[in-house]
């Protein structure tokens, strides 16, 4: 016999917070985040084509193999873990890894912008 691994509406639920409500604060956590993983493509890439070299290890080997693409893809696939932890996790748990996220995204931000800055 096949086990059923299929989720209940409930377990969909706390998995997947389809049509619930997003506290106010997830919101504004959310838009920080998706803002300064804007700002980081950006100002790493403007600091790339100025001649500046990628921190990061594995951003500079997917840069150097697929150019701004790579950085890309590593953004969206580090937003989708962040995603899928925020949605596993309870309400403040998700709530210190949303800060988390933003905090390390943010501080990248401002390096990259203190790197162009001081290059300028």
């Amino acid at each position: 016999m096949i086990p059923d691994y299929s989720l209940t509406d409930g377990e969909l639920a706390h998995w997947i917070p389809i049509g619930g409500e997003l506290s106010v604060s997830h919101a504004v956590l959310w838009t920080v985040i998706l803002l300064t993983s804007l700002f980081d493509v950006v100002t790493t890439t403007v600091g790339l084509e100025l001649g500046l070299r990628e921190g990061n290890a594995v951003a500079r080997a997917l840069v150097e193999s697929y150019g701004v693409v790579g950085l890309a893809a590593l953004k969206i696939g580090a937003l989708l873990v962040v995603a899928l932890v925020w949605a596993a996790l309870d309400e403040h748990r998700s709530t210190a890894a949303l800060v988390g996220f933003a905090l390390v995204s943010s501080f990248v931000v401002a390096l990259n912008t203190i790197a162009l800055v001081t290059f300028l």
